[in-house]
């Protein structure tokens, strides 16, 4: 058996996929993570969305407000605490949104979670 290593493996890319779940059941992914990361930057959940890049959320080019509010409710429910909150009196007057204490934990967590898996697939 040759010792030497098929210059097809040389071609491979390594792909990772990172989601974080409770009981099963999705609670953050790129996507989400994304979104978190646009609402502690921007302030606004609209402001947000305007930055992600298509499809961050899924099949959808450009999610709609009603979507993401939906999807954060969704992951609240889940885990059983809020990772966003409404703030009154936003830079235009209309209010905001910002990240709670856990959903800056949340957020940070998935961030060293994916410069980590970016290190190995480097190796």
């Amino acid at each position: 058996m040759s010792s030497e290593q098929d210059p097809i493996l040389d071609l491979l890319e390594v792909k990772v996929k990172l989601w974080f779940e409770l009981n099963g059941e999705l609670i953050l992914g790129k996507g989400g993570a994304l979104l978190l990361r646009g609402i502690a930057e921007k302030g606004s959940i609209s402001q947000a969305l305007k930055a992600l890049p298509k499809d961050a959320l899924g099949e959808m080019e450009s999610p709609s407000y009603r979507f993401a509010w939906g999807y954060l409710q969704k992951v609240e429910e889940r885990i059983g605490a809020p990772i966003v909150k409404k703030q009154r009196g936003h830079r235009d007057g209309k209010g905001g949104t910002a990240l709670t204490e856990l959903g800056s934990q949340l957020l940070d967590l998935y961030e060293t979670y994916e410069q980590k898996l970016k290190q190995i697939q480097e190796l």
